[in-house]
């Protein structure tokens, strides 16, 4: 199965945060880090099943859950 993969400026209406605060939380290793998607280019994306590991890991911390 190949993952979609969302390019930065789609991320806030994935995620709901503004694209300064997902930076911030990249920067702090507390969210998936960027795919390049060309040789020495600067476009990035994100990996669907990675943005979507980590929304389930910020629902199991709402609920409680220490594993996540």
């Amino acid at each position: 199965m190949v993952d979609r993969i969302f390019r930065k400026k789609d991320l806030a209406a994935v995620t709901g945060l503004k694209r300064t605060v997902i930076e911030g939380l990249i920067a702090r290793g507390e969210f998936p880090r960027p795919i390049p998607l060309t040789d020495g280019g600067r476009a990035i994306g994100f990996l669907e099943s990675e943005i979507a590991a980590w929304q389930q890991s910020r629902i199991a911390k709402r609920d409680g859950d220490t594993n996540g």
